[in-house]
């Protein structure tokens, strides 16, 4: 098993586990492989990823965050399912943290199915805490979508008191106007 970094010949791979994982409102529009190389390349280095696999042919995870002032960010994160189970995402969680620092921030689902109870569980058993104190809608990525409330999680020292400090995240992220 290594870790290597999310690299072009991974985009395929990337974009099939990308589109299975999350729900359409909660993902950016990626319409080619060529696409991903252009978003990453246009972001000059603030958007980072990296990809888990066997070591073979076998691409079992990526996670992709961004490095901003005071933390990172987990923007995305995905295990194949068939490899669930198996510790990939302490591992995937552990490395992030060892290459970008114990300071993170993750956006979750509310606690209202099995499946987003299992994943608060899973961020909190690695050290996450939810954050209640601050009230959040994840912005969607495009016109065609739509804003999805979610919470908050911090790992380490996040310095948060409320939306204005994600201010140059939303800028970076979802493209939020910079007066927010």
């Amino acid at each position: 098993m290594e870790f290597r970094d999310l690299d072009v010949k991974d985009y395929p791979s990337f974009l099939k586990l990308y589109n299975a994982s999350f729900p359409a409102d909660e993902r950016r529009i990626y319409k080619s492989a060529e696409h991903v190389a252009s978003f990453v390349k246009e972001k000059g280095g603030k958007f980072k990823g990296f990809v888990y696999d066997d070591g073979g042919n076998d691409f079992l995870g990526f996670l992709t965050y961004w490095v901003f002032k005071g933390y990172v960010y987990i923007e995305h994160f995905a295990v194949d399912p068939a490899h669930r189970s198996k510790n990939i995402g302490r591992s995937m969680l552990s490395h992030l943290f060892d290459i970008a620092g114990q300071d993170v921030l993750i956006e979750v689902e509310k606690p209202e199915t099995e499946e987003a109870r299992r994943r608060i569980a899973f961020y909190e058993k690695n050290g996450f805490r939810m954050r209640e104190d601050i009230n959040y809608v994840q912005p969607p990525y495009s016109a065609e979508q739509s804003g999805e409330e979610m919470m908050l999680m911090t790992h380490g020292n996040v310095d948060l008191k409320d939306t204005r400090d994600l201010r140059e995240m939303l800028t970076e992220v979802y493209n939020v106007d910079k007066g927010v």
